[in-house]
């Protein structure tokens, strides 16, 4: 894997939280190191608004993780390849009380 720079978020439990871009690039992948506690998702998009509850996400839902009911640790990497510009927002929209972690993006 080649890339030029990583952003390290901090995620919280059952909320949503913004990452604004630093620099121009292309996020080559993202890393969802989750903390499991309860059984709920992660779901990063372009968009303000969460779709986990909706059965067709649109557009905007770049990836989106799973996690079960059993406490434990979920690492999971995704190939991403999304274009961004400086100051583009991103957002991850967490569910499942105690489910926190680390989100990881790879900019090439």
């Amino acid at each position: 894997m080649s890339y030029k720079r990583s952003i390290v978020l901090s995620v919280t439990a059952a909320t949503s939280q913004t990452i604004q871009m630093p620099q121009t690039g292309t996020i080559v992948g993202v890393l969802f190191s989750v903390v499991t506690a309860a059984a709920g998702s992660w779901e990063l998009s372009t968009s303000s608004t969460s779709q986990i509850a909706t059965g067709s996400p649109d557009t905007g839902v770049k990836a989106r993780v799973r996690i079960g009911a059993t406490a434990g640790n979920l690492l999971t990497y995704l190939p991403l390849g999304l274009a961004v510009r400086v100051l583009d927002n991103l957002y991850i929209h967490t569910t499942g009380a105690g489910n926190v972690g680390e989100l990881t993006l790879f900019i090439g």
